[in-house]
């Protein structure tokens, strides 16, 4: 259809956009869908001007087949082309496709309300009746232009953060992934033991651990990072490897926690730290050690329901006391009954319900009072904590470890049969120490030697068995060799405290004395055989009598003290004191020794 434009207005047109003229900086490509010439160069004028890009297509066929091909960002359409009209071509548009929006202004001498309701109704954004004079189009593109310069910041956002979804969620994966793997220990599956773990995100920033030291002690660490999400779930993270491999070495909690507090000092910033509980259970001694920096009260409730003892917070939170200053001191009691020992983040005593009532301490109590057996106590646990929630997700991480500790008789500890060792790759291994009163103050002596001596292939087995029987050996010769404590405080009440602060404070003040021990390993006829010497500075004891009274003292099942001897008997061949009771030596049997098979081949795993 030819349009009433002269050509004196398009001159005029051309005149007003002067190349000084300020213009879109954003170039937009222009679909003009037009049969007459004369029009579609006053649209190329005005966008060219402004520094846009043209596409032109003479029906409505070609206008649709240049939209598919070229993608552009803004259509001017004709309604009335050979062919294909503007409106039949729009609704096709429409039925396409789009990953953006692509505005279409009908630019039309119909101008009919009929006509502009009909070109909307298709598809149309907008509606121009021609002619339509220059600063008119020129206002229409740079309106549209910046409406689909919006656009594309909004889809470049759309875009970006697509990528950090999927970034995040990549690093989501991951870290899940490594987070199952430090925590996921089997210690968490002991018998003994109940736990939960409820994150307010996807990371928890409370972490949950459990691993027996050598002794068949349970040692716990339930730690809740300041805050919650990954960024807790990494504060947290350094804990793990520390905790497990102390542990396995056999070192005590105090040094557990000291070493814990000083990884977290030297890598965390200054205004994050880890509110920690760690704990030690002893079914052996019945004896429950607890070190509590910044968690709720750590409970032990008897089958009654009752709390029995309390471990409250003596300490700040890991992470934030220098080396020089922190203390690793724990509390240790004997229980005397079985129970349930409770660690718990304090997710779990601030859970708020609706109303914004805390649950608290108590109700947590009183949650786990309504039940006698472990389980049912988990259970009423976690269904009180559900229905205190009310339906609502909690604020913060909520956690709790639980252990059944239970009353039994001195066990006799059996540990599986060792290997045998082919006689031709057995050699002989010697170890001589000596510790003055210097080092024994700062030194965990047991764990250190224990360390050196298990890195024999032949020991490595054996030693849960040689941790016991070095534990009892170097602890009497220390704590009642050098620094003359008496075992019978520990049967007062609150013994057991005072004992272990007697020894804290005499170790501190010990000036004089040594330890000397000595390791053998070699064959004693057909077997592998490993003599331990253990000699002290000490004025010793009257051993006879002590090795007189083991009967009676093994038969006592309420006695917390005197069985060491008892026990270093029963896992060693030969248990012999001399002098004045300040030297022993005793020989632990490690294997059979076997003849080489002939043509077996050669087992490079020996000493």
């Amino acid at each position: 259809m030819v349009d009433p434009l002269t050509q004196t207005d398009l001159r005029q047109s051309s005149s007003l956009l002067n190349p000084g003229e300020s213009v879109s900086t954003f170039s937009l490509k222009i679909l003009i869908a037009d049969d007459t010439p004369i029009n579609v160069k006053q649209l190329e004028v005005v966008a060219a001007r402004l520094g846009h890009r043209t596409v032109v297509a003479y029906d409505g066929a070609a206008a649709l087949a240049a939209f598919q091909a070229e993608a552009p960002d803004l259509v001017f359409m004709d309604i009335m082309m050979p062919g294909m009209d503007g409106i039949s071509a729009v609704r096709k548009i429409r039925e396409l496709p789009a990953e953006k929006w692509t505005p279409i202004i009908f630019y039309s001498a119909l101008d009919r309300m009929q006509d502009i309701v009909s070109g909307l109704e298709a598809g149309g954004d907008d509606y121009l009746a021609k002619p339509a004079s220059t600063q008119l189009l020129k206002a229409k593109i740079n309106s549209y232009a910046r409406q689909i310069a919006l656009q594309s910041k909004l889809q470049d956002y759309a875009e970006e953060l697509a990528r950090w979804r999927e970034d995040s969620e990549e690093q989501t994966r991951l870290g899940a992934h490594v987070m199952a793997r430090l925590t996921d220990a089997a210690g968490l599956r002991d018998p003994m033991l109940r736990s939960f773990n409820l994150p307010a995100e996807t990371f928890s920033g409370d972490l949950l651990c459990a691993a027996r030291a050598p002794g068949d002690v349970l040692n716990l660490l339930l730690a809740d990072a300041a805050g919650h999400g990954l960024a807790a779930a990494l504060s947290a993270m350094p804990l793990t490897q520390a905790f497990y491999s102390m542990t396995a070495k056999g070192f005590p909690l105090a040094s557990i926690a000291e070493e814990l507090n000083r990884k977290l000092k030297a890598i965390l910033p200054a205004d994050r730290f880890v509110a920690a509980t760690l704990a030690s259970v002893d079914v052996r001694n019945r004896t429950v050690e607890v070190w509590n920096g910044g968690n709720p009260d750590a409970l032990f409730l008897n089958v009654h329901g009752e709390v029995a003892m309390r471990w409250p917070s003596r300490h700040p939170p890991l992470g934030i006391l220098p080396e020089s200053v922190f203390s690793g001191v724990s509390e240790t009691v004997v229980f005397q009954e079985p129970g349930d020992l409770i660690l718990s983040s304090d997710g779990l005593t601030e859970a708020e319900n609706q109303a914004g009532a805390w649950l608290g301490i108590n109700g947590v109590i009183d949650l786990l009072g309504g039940s006698r057996e472990t389980d049912a106590r988990f259970k009423g646990l976690l269904d009180g904590v559900d229905q205190h929630l009310q339906g609502e997700p909690a604020r913060d991480d909520i956690s709790c470890l639980m252990v059944a500790v239970p009353i039994e008789r001195r066990r006799e500890f059996r540990f599986s049969a060792p290997k045998l060792i082919n006689q031709s790759q057995f050699a002989e291994w010697r170890l001589d120490l000596s510790y003055s009163a210097q080092e024994l103050r700062y030194i965990d002596v047991v764990p250190a030697v224990l360390g050196l001596a298990t890195q024999l292939q032949a020991l490595k087995e054996h030693q849960g068995a040689l941790f016991l029987v070095l534990s009892e050996l170097f602890n009497n010769a220390l704590d009642h060799g050098l620094l003359g404590l008496d075992s019978i405080t520990k049967s007062w009440i609150g013994g057991f405290e005072i004992y272990m602060q007697q020894r804290a404070e005499r170790l501190a003040r010990l000036t004089e004395g040594r330890i000397d021990l000595s390791f053998l390993l070699h064959q004693d006829e057909a077997r592998a055989v490993l003599d331990i010497s253990l000699n002290d500075s000490g004025p010793g004891f009257d051993f006879n009598s002590r090795l007189g009274d083991q009967a009676a003292l093994s038969e006592s099942n309420d006695q917390v003290f005197g069985r060491g001897i008892g026990l270093v008997r029963s896992l060693c061949d030969q248990v012999i004191y001399s002098g004045t009771g300040n030297k022993v030596w005793c020989r632990y049997v490690v294997s059979d020794l076997v003849q080489d098979q002939v043509g077996a081949s050669a087992d490079l795993t020996g000493l």
